[in-house]
């Protein structure tokens, strides 16, 4: 079970249909997997920072589904490090 739901990222993509169903579910899998690994854990409640990092990150991975494309690279978006940085576990 992921910490968005699915109704959560169609809402924040503006998607109505379900054809994509099951690839926003694997984009959401993925974008709180790298949420993860960069340190931050998803506590109970997902704070609110968290999850809209996790929701640009889903939008981002849906907007650019080629790693590279005739206009370019597409970087992760600024906001996403900022909205996670206070959350980052850091080890001394």
């Amino acid at each position: 079970m992921t910490a968005v739901s699915l109704a959560e990222a169609k809402a924040h993509l503006r998607i109505t249909f379900a054809a994509d169903d099951a690839y926003i579910t694997g984009i959401i899998e993925a974008a709180e997997g790298y949420v993860q690994t960069i340190g931050v854990s998803f506590g109970s409640p997902l704070q609110p920072a968290v999850r809209h990092a996790v929701l640009l990150i889903v939008s981002h991975f849906y907007s650019n589904r080629e790693a590279v494309t005739a206009a370019g690279i597409a970087a992760m978006p600024f906001g996403v490090n900022a909205l996670l940085q206070p959350y980052r576990e850091q080890n001394l």
